[in-house]
């Protein structure tokens, strides 16, 4: 899902003008720009302005204002020659920026901006999965239904009312899907029907209850047929048409993997070295869950004898069953939600207690069930944050619930997987002290144009690095559950997933890997459950590099912490430490390695410190 700061007071370290001998530009002409292209390119996506706070755009060329709430993305051919042609002339200005003349924590943020432009160009000319995936319309309706009904950024008649325009232009949206989609494959048309469905849902209940005993439920009532009737026509085409059309190979190859990359991760290590790593980690990992096993194996079943001549058999053998009898410690099927919200308050005490870090729990912090049409995407859970324009607002841990029709053999081997302990540490890495703690921390930061910056435009392998880095933190503060090895082994049968992650995203996309090559290393190799393991496949064949954001942010997020420790010494405080590098916000954690052991100190907010000398 994702996401969203130590600076130089002094930003009047100039920032050239375009002309040849022209004068420096100075602090508030840098902000000028930094700004323009935040709020420029979210207006190109209302449902994204929306989530993030942006309700209103004035055009800087034209001075137009328009509204934003009540518009849906536009994917037309004219529209994306538009975003093209800005990003063009961005780039052109942004290259003729000395940036080695800048201030450190402005190279980063000229850093970012080059990155941006890169990435949305790649998009544009590269992935162009308009042409490609269905799901991508439903799920971009969705998410724009949804942020109406969800985000209090204004009054609930308000609100239903841009709702009811939206809701009007679904049919043309729709209709513009028609257009663009050359082709698909299985897998894309599969999951975009079952978002499909999510939003007909939506529509149906979640925004005719929203609108109910507001102005606008009249509006909304007449727009409901032509919308349902669109989506109806959008499903029989994504089912019967488009099979008809272009196949699109979900690999992605070799070219495109590296090229994204190198815009979505920005590490210090390419895809061979990180390969090799997973591979490697995999292998000691697997060793280190059978030392563990084997004496519950032999309190659990003292009858149970494997022949240990086949190594890798045996192995299989016994901790196949010690993590399946471990899995049967978990919640009620209908208790998730509740576990959830248990554990995230055992967490902040613990935080408290221990000096994690300063801040410890978050008032805006809702937790809930998941909205439909993004279960498909949030299997499990996911956070939300609130928009980085109105970070005031209410953010969301999502916890998804097991679905009533399935049969209790499939929730059974869902909760295994996600047991007692495993369910722990999804709140850890979602919640507290995860994502959307760091988040907070992320909207402290100064001055406002960086914070939105860096909010909008923010790293996935630091927000994700810190999440799994967060769950090593608490398990060393004693967040184990109750039982230390039961929490360790569930915590190494998560560290096989994250090197699983790695191995079939890169495999599968640039190396021919199976699809059931993919789930027998998932299964046999990280123990994961089939249905899980299905589920990740999907999620490999839907996108590609995301999976590897998780193993590549822990990678350098654990090579900071050595180099500060090693750096400070006995000086070495571990609260004071996860105050400031969460200060610097979501930027590449190579520039917060850059930042911290130059010294640069964060220009933000930071909350009242609970650090004291030691730390934690």
């Amino acid at each position: 899902m994702t996401s969203p700061l130590r600076g130089h007071t002094g930003l009047a370290l100039a920032v050239l003008a375009c002309l040849p001998g022209a004068v420096p530009l100075g602090a508030q002409q840098f902000e000028k720009l930094a700004n323009e292209f935040v709020f420029t390119s979210l207006s190109f996506s209302p449902s994204a302005a929306t989530q993030t706070g942006l309700h209103r755009y004035t055009d800087r060329k034209t001075g137009k204002t328009i509204s934003l709430d009540d518009r849906l993305d536009d994917f037309s051919p004219a529209a994306l020659d538009r975003q093209r042609a800005y990003y063009r002339d961005f780039s052109r200005r942004l290259d003729r920026i000395p940036a080695d003349h800048l201030a450190p924590q402005t190279q980063v943020d000229v850093e970012l901006l080059e990155n941006a432009v890169g990435f949305a160009s790649f998009g544009l000319d590269r992935e162009q999965f308009y042409r490609w995936k269905p799901q991508m319309y439903a799920e971009n309706l969705g998410s724009a239904l949804f942020a109406n009904i969800s985000l209090e950024y204004a009054d609930t008649a308000t609100r239903a009312r841009h709702l009811a325009s939206r809701l009007e232009k679904v049919p043309g949206f729709l209709a513009q899907a028609f257009e663009n989609l050359d082709g698909s494959n299985e897998v894309y048309r599969r999951v975009a029907l079952q978002s499909v469905d999510g939003v007909v849902d939506l529509v149906k209940r979640l925004g005719a209850d929203f609108v109910r005993g507001t102005p606008a439920a009249a509006r909304y009532a007449a727009a409901q047929g032509p919308a349902l009737a669109a989506l109806a026509h959008y499903a029989a085409f994504i089912q019967n048409e488009l099979p008809r059309r272009e196949e699109f190979d979900w690999r992605m190859g070799s070219e495109r993997f590296e090229a994204k990359w190198k815009y979505y991760l920005q590490v210090s290590i390419p895809p061979g070295e990180m390969l090799r790593r997973a591979e490697d980690s995999l292998q000691a990992a697997r060793f280190e869950v059978l030392r563990l096993a084997r004496p519950l194996h032999s309190q659990w079943f003292p009858d149970h004898r494997h022949d240990d001549a086949d190594a890798e058999r045996f192995l299989n053998q016994i901790v196949g069953e010690v993590l399946t009898r471990l899995g049967e410690e978990h919640t009620h099927r209908d208790s998730l939600l509740a576990q959830a919200q248990r554990d995230a308050a055992e967490i902040a005490t613990v935080i408290r207690d221990r000096h994690i870090l300063s801040l410890d729990q978050l008032r805006n912090m809702r937790i809930i069930p998941t909205p439909l049409f993004m279960r498909g995407v949030y299997g499990v859970a996911g956070a939300v944050f609130a928009p980085a324009l109105q970070p005031s607002l209410e953010s969301f841990y999502w916890v998804t619930p097991i679905p009533s029709d399935w049969p209790p053999d499939r929730a059974e081997a869902k909760l295994r997987e996600y047991n007692r302990y495993k369910m722990l540490t999804l709140t850890v890495h979602e919640a507290v002290p995860g994502h959307l703690v760091q988040g907070e921390y992320a909207n402290r930061v100064a001055p406002e144009w960086r914070r939105l910056l860096r909010s909008v435009y923010g790293n996935t392998p630091y927000v994700e690095g810190w999440a799994v880095y967060a769950e090593h933190v608490m398990e060393a503060a004693g967040v184990t559950g109750g039982d230390s090895v039961k929490a360790r082994l569930t915590a190494l049968k998560a560290m096989l997933r994250l090197y699983a992650n790695v191995i079939i995203d890169i495999r599968l996309h640039t190396m021919g890997m199976s699809g059931e090559d993919a789930i027998a290393l998932m299964t046999t190799k990280a123990f994961q459950e089939r249905p899980e393991a299905e589920g990740k496949l999907q999620r490999a064949q839907l996108d590609y590099v995301q999976l590897n954001s998780y193993m590549a942010g822990l990678q350098e997020w654990a090579r900071l912490r050595q180099e500060a420790e090693r750096a400070e010494g006995d000086q070495f405080n571990l609260c004071r430490y996860h105050d400031t590098v969460l200060l610097y916000g979501a930027i590449p954690v190579p520039a917060v390695r850059r930042l911290y052991l130059a010294g640069v100190a964060p220009a933000a907010e930071a909350p009242a410190s609970r650090c004291g000398a030691g730390g934690g």
